[in-house]
């Protein structure tokens, strides 16, 4: 029995380059025919251990969570085999969740190699609570957060802003997938909620609802094994729905996330990029989000280091004095 009061994460994660996983991919893809760029990359699979950033992260940060339900393909990452001291305090609270666990009687989707086929079923974890915050792999914490951070009693706290239905003239691939999830919702043609890429707090009943009473439209989005603009991002049907049952509110108390997008990451200067990796230890900051961290790391090889330091200070420092007394 899953207490009310409880809060899991949920992270979702892929090791692309994992040679099994890589054949099974270009199978697919070749059956697909015709697939979006952006849905095919090889960049958009790669494992380049940001998931030790999430997990330790949360070890540091996040010491209240329940229990945090990694969702793979019949994978475990590296960290989790290994379970460094950082990651340590969470090992009797993780859970490898397979692919095939929240596909449940719809096993016939699978393989999937499409982030918005998994989150339309996320939820459907044995055993999860029902507030849980969702992470991809890129997302961590860089400060101390509490549970009112994410949930203000039974309102889920979302980041992000308004826009009206047809404000931005041409939508990204993201936004269209986004507007498209608020066409499940009141808000349909009016406006939508653009939210911003860090932690997402949800609540379980919203997408049990919203699949109950959308029954087709779920199944259909699940079977895209490849990510395309006709699908709905199932995080924005949460959050139209939550909104609209009034079980959620706007954070409006400063912006406490940092977000390196893809395109900052290409293609920013290394100061910048240092100057917004600086920005991670500010107090005012709590979550952030690397989307594009190969493309950092190479123009600022010390990003992982800044990493390490905020998202595990006390061993980051431990490490720092031991390194001292020895020098």
């Amino acid at each position: 029995m899953v207490k009310q009061d409880t809060i899991d994460v949920v992270i979702t994660w892929v090791d692309g380059s994992d040679p099994v996983m890589q054949e099974k991919r270009n199978h697919y893809l070749k059956q697909a025919g015709r697939v979006p760029t952006i849905a095919s990359k090889a960049r958009r699979f790669s494992d380049n251990g940001e998931i030790q950033f999430c997990l330790q992260s949360i070890a540091t940060h996040m010491p209240w969570v329940n229990r945090v339900y990694i969702v793979t393909d019949g994978q475990i990452p590296a960290c989790v085999k290994e379970m460094p001291k950082t990651i340590e305090p969470l090992r009797n609270r993780m859970r490898i969740v397979d692919h095939r666990e929240i596909f449940r009687g719809h096993e016939d989707l699978l393989p999937t190699f499409n982030s918005l086929a998994i989150e339309t079923f996320v939820w459907r974890i044995e055993g999860l609570s029902e507030k849980f915050v969702y992470m991809n792999d890129d997302i961590f914490l860089c400060g101390g957060v509490s549970p009112e951070d994410f949930f203000r009693k039974t309102k889920a706290l979302l980041r992000g802003r308004w826009l009206g239905w047809n404000e931005v003239e041409k939508l990204s691939f993201h936004a269209l997938n986004n507007r498209q999830g608020a066409e499940l919702s009141p808000f349909k043609n009016e406006k939508f909620f653009k939210a911003i890429h860090v932690a997402h707090p949800m609540r379980k009943s919203i997408m049990a609802s919203a699949y109950d009473a959308n029954r087709e439209a779920f199944i259909k989005n699940a079977s895209h094994r490849f990510r395309t603009r006709e699908q709905f991002w199932p995080i924005s049907v949460h959050n139209h729905l939550a909104f609209a049952q009034r079980l959620a509110k706007r954070k409006r108390d400063g912006n406490d996330w940092v977000h390196f997008s893809v395109a900052f990451c290409r293609d920013a200067e290394p100061e910048a990029i240092r100057q917004k990796l600086s920005a991670l230890s500010r107090k005012d900051k709590k979550l952030g989000c690397l989307n594009y961290s190969e493309a950092v790391v190479e123009k600022v090889p010390e990003a992982l280091r800044k990493l390490h330091k905020v998202t595990a200070p006390s061993f980051f420092q431990r490490i720092k004095s031991m390194t001292y007394k020895a020098s």
